[in-house]
């Protein structure tokens, strides 16, 4: 039996990967600190480690086919950017390492965020970061280092990285680390004001989970290596002002929106105007093509959402 370790493991895309190789006979092993995700919504046959992953541990014992990385702390805009910086760097050493040396194949999640504030959103364009002093890049730059890191290790490591842009769905956080939709649907929900930040015109591409899952596993099962994919969905951009209105209309269809605008202003920040995948590479050497429309997956991540809420 084919064996896959996941670490993040109880976080969103950690839930929704280890369901989806669980449906494909796998054995499914996972690691997290459940700082942030939810134990009670990971399937009982996964073999579940509660460790932090930059701290010292040992492995010995699991011998996988496959390690995923997704474990990382992403920085918000009022927190502790040095814990993310080190733990994410340490943890993903750590992980390196242990793949290396048991000549496994290791799969990084990136994120889209390492383009800066690029213009071009292709695998091999610049990466142009933003002012030290403005927190929201430290998460980018410790995915960067992440990405670097991995490509100075020897020539015979077998790894990929994946971009993944905007990603939504069931078991994502109720809270803006999963992005805005995830607000604006509990907002929606309780008939509350829709709070956007900035003039809501900036645009972003959201993708399903489940595509982003399809996605994951095309280059975790890929014989490709040493490369990076950007997985995503160019079809579905729009601006956050109307990803709002959007997803109050599929919740209140008969109410109209009310909404409140938080001034960039208030805060040190720097907004990307638009950020939109390019995802030629991993249409061309994956087969990768996203299929749940954005009205499709809100529908369903609503559905979902009002269950836990």
């Amino acid at each position: 039996m084919m064996r896959v370790l996941i670490t993040g493991i109880a976080g969103f895309l950690g839930i929704n990967l280890a369901r989806e190789y669980l449906k494909k006979g796998w054995e499914v092993h996972g690691i997290d600190d459940l700082s942030v995700g939810e134990r009670s919504w990971l399937p009982n046959a996964v073999y579940f480690i509660k460790q932090n992953i930059s701290k010292e541990f040992s492995l010995r014992g699991i011998r996988p086919n496959l390690v995923i990385h997704l474990a990382s702390r992403k920085i918000p805009r009022d927190g502790n950017s040095q814990k993310g910086l080190i733990e994410n760097t340490s943890g993903l050493l750590r992980m390196a390492k242990f793949a290396y040396r048991a000549k496994i194949k290791f799969i990084y999640l990136s994120t889209s965020d390492v383009y800066g504030k690029n213009t071009s959103w292709k695998e091999d364009s610049d990466l142009v970061m933003g002012p030290t002093d403005v927190m929201r890049w430290s998460y980018a730059v410790s995915k960067i280092w992440g990405e670097q890191l991995l490509y100075s290790m020897p020539n015979n490591f077998k790894f990929n990285i994946i971009r993944l842009f905007g990603t939504y769905g069931p078991y994502h956080a109720l809270s803006w680390t999963a992005g805005p939709q995830s607000v604006f649907i509990s907002q929606a929900i309780k008939k509350e004001p829709i709070t956007i930040h900035g003039d809501g015109m900036q645009k972003r591409a959201f993708q399903y989970v489940d595509d982003a899952i399809d996605g994951i596993i095309r280059v975790a099962e890929s014989d490709y290596k040493r490369e990076v994919f950007n997985i995503g969905n160019p079809n579905e951009s729009i601006t956050i002002d109307d990803l709002s209105r959007l997803i109050w209309k599929l919740v209140n269809p008969t109410r109209m929106r009310p909404a409140i605008n938080i001034p960039h202003s208030s805060y040190k920040y720097e907004e990307i105007p638009e950020r939109v995948p390019d995802i030629s590479k991993a249409r061309e050497l994956l087969g990768f093509e996203p299929k749940i429309s954005l009205e499709e997956g809100l529908r369903r991540t609503i559905k979902w959402q009002k269950t836990v809420m």
